[in-house]
């Protein structure tokens, strides 16, 4: 196994099914390396992301073949507010679109926030959860 290129910290378990499958292997190994499945037959590739993996299927291994997914979405969280900054930067440099540069927002929680939409029609969430210090409120 290689080690990931990003400090990860999670993805919740997500599997896509391309009919672009050999140039979203190619996408997406540039990157986070090469190949992290282990799957001798070729017949998925997949990164660990954290505890879990980003998995991608070639389309004649699901129902719709022909099409890639639709409004499909995911979130990369990292280990700090500058990774968010460095796997938006290694996106956009693949061919990724930018959706929304690196900053700092209140989402669900303080955080260091970027999208991007792959070529294949996934947005792509990166994120990092930041401390702040609380608001003062002004004196009366």
């Amino acid at each position: 196994m290689t080690e990931s290129r990003f400090d990860i910290v999670g993805l919740n378990y997500f599997s896509v099914y391309l009919k672009d499958y050999e140039e979203a292997v190619e996408f997406y190994s540039g990157i986070f390396g090469p190949d992290q499945s282990g799957d001798p037959r070729g017949m998925l590739k997949a990164w660990q992301m954290g505890s879990t993996y980003l998995t991608v299927f070639p389309a004649k291994d699901m129902a719709m073949e022909d099409v890639n997914p639709r409004n499909a979405e995911f979130a990369i969280q990292v280990g700090s507010p500058d990774e968010v900054d460095r796997l938006h930067k290694a996106f956009v440099d693949a061919g990724a679109t930018n959706g929304w540069d690196p900053r700092d927002t209140e989402m669900y929680e303080p955080m260091r926030f970027a999208y991007v939409d792959d070529p294949f029609g996934m947005r792509i969430d990166i994120y990092c959860p930041i401390d702040r210090p609380p608001r003062e409120t002004p004196a009366p």
